[in-house]
């Protein structure tokens, strides 16, 4: 994972803008000056948290998709979310990139952050709940700030 630079935004804007992969995002596909607006939120976040989304790569430097870390409806929580180009699912990516994200949240825990860590879920991607509980999340139900996903909550790192 690496941060953003303000050119990345082809890459992640073919990501965004394809309807099979936002069918899992409660937003939807996101048009151009959507997608560079994001990058520009990211880039600011990382410069005054030091923690945002990433993009992920592979190590050839190609790009695969984006994962990391937001603001969890205003509850206090970190919340972990990953998206991933199409070509790169099923082969296990999902899964190493939750277990990195979740060590590096506990690594990195933010004495003003409740120390649970957060996911939110469409309902019916069974792919990414399944991941999430791989990874030692639980699912505690319907979120009252977003009733349109579940919740998912992991107290502590599985790792360890």
């Amino acid at each position: 994972m690496t941060t953003w630079i303000p050119e990345d935004v082809d890459e992640l804007h073919r990501l965004h803008s394809d309807p099979v992969v936002m069918s899992h995002m409660t937003k939807g596909v996101q048009d151009r000056e959507q997608t560079r607006a994001r990058i520009t939120t990211w880039i600011a976040e990382h410069r005054v948290r030091g923690w945002s989304r990433w993009r992920v790569e592979d190590d050839s430097g190609t790009f695969m998709g984006r994962a990391g870390f937001g603001e969890a409806h205003g509850t206090g929580h970190r919340e972990l979310g990953y998206l991933l180009a199409p070509a790169r699912w099923g082969a296990g990516y999902a899964s190493e990139l939750v277990a990195a994200l979740v060590r590096w949240h506990f690594e990195h825990l933010d004495p003003a952050r409740e120390r649970e860590l957060r996911a939110y879920v469409v309902p019916g991607n069974e792919a990414s709940r399944r991941v999430l509980e791989k990874n030692g999340f639980r699912l505690v139900g319907a979120s009252p700030q977003a009733p349109d996903q579940l919740v998912y909550a992991c107290g502590s790192d599985p790792a360890v």
